[in-house]
């Protein structure tokens, strides 16, 4: 039961969630006012430059680097498994919200 609780601490302190929940946010709402149908490589290029602006914002914040890589990697990950999906579910996809 340790190990667990450990790889749970391991995990928590190895990622910073809200960092993720912003990345995602502010790419879903750029992406959204765009009034044209973007493609898949410009909809990651929004990401990547907002990974990287945000990452800037919080380096100078005082964010470990080892903790930005880390949540900079895990935002299109939580995307895809995790937001995607529940925007899904709750209509809010802007995929949809472009075709009305």
């Amino acid at each position: 039961m340790e190990i667990l609780n450990e790889t749970i601490q391991n995990t928590l302190h190895s990622f910073d969630f809200s960092f993720c929940v912003i990345v995602n946010v502010l790419t879903f709402i750029v992406i959204k006012s765009f009034n044209q149908k973007l493609s898949t490589w410009c909809k990651r290029i929004i990401m990547l430059i907002i990974v990287l602006l945000l990452s800037i914002v919080e380096y100078f914040i005082g964010m470990e680097v080892k903790l930005l890589i880390n949540s900079a990697i895990l935002a299109p990950v939580s995307w895809s498994w995790i937001f995607k999906p529940l925007c899904k579910k709750f209509n809010l996809d802007y995929k949809e919200l472009k075709d009305e």
